[in-house]
């Protein structure tokens, strides 16, 4: 169960610098760090001009911090099930800085985006996980997620998607 002092709300402009900052945490996490060319303002844009994404933040109100500082988030965005022919969430990704982990916040976000998805009739929430992320593997399967064996993530990188264009 989450404790009290943590809030998971939607993400306000103001957030970005700390929702970056924790971006740049999980890049480091996954050893991915060459992979994220984004900026800040890169951020603002997709998230409160485009529309492109959402974000959930985890906000810690505990009286040793004042500041509220954030301390986990949330990135998600509408996809479509043609199987179903109905919407779903995907989970871009969820983070939970180490200092806050094994407290529920990541089951948090969790339970809130499946309200989300409940509340506009989804299909599906899906979302992928490293095969190396046993902790994370183990809280999705104890909530009930199933992990797919037989699919592989496809990805073309904006240079690939160029040059099949022009094919």
């Amino acid at each position: 169960m989450i404790q009290p002092s943590t809030a998971i709300r939607a993400a306000r402009p103001e957030d970005v610098p700390q929702v970056f900052a924790m971006l740049q945490e999980l890049a480091a996490f996954e050893k991915l760090e060459h992979q994220l060319t984004a900026n800040q303002d890169d951020m603002y844009q997709a998230l409160f001009v485009q529309n492109s994404a959402k974000a959930l933040v985890a906000q810690s109100s505990s009286d040793s911090n004042a500041t509220n500082e954030l301390v986990g988030y949330a990135i998600y965005f509408e996809n479509f099930s043609t199987f179903l022919c109905r919407r779903g969430i995907y989970l871009e990704d969820v983070y939970v800085r180490s200092a806050y982990r094994n407290r529920g916040i990541g089951k948090a976000f969790l339970s809130h985006l499946a309200r989300i998805a409940v509340d506009r009739s989804c299909g599906r929430m899906e979302w992928s996980v490293l095969d190396w992320n046993k902790n994370a593997i183990d809280v999705y399967e104890s909530i009930g997620a199933e992990i797919l064996p037989d699919w592989r993530i496809v990805r073309m990188d904006a240079n690939a998607i160029s040059k099949l264009a022009l094919q």
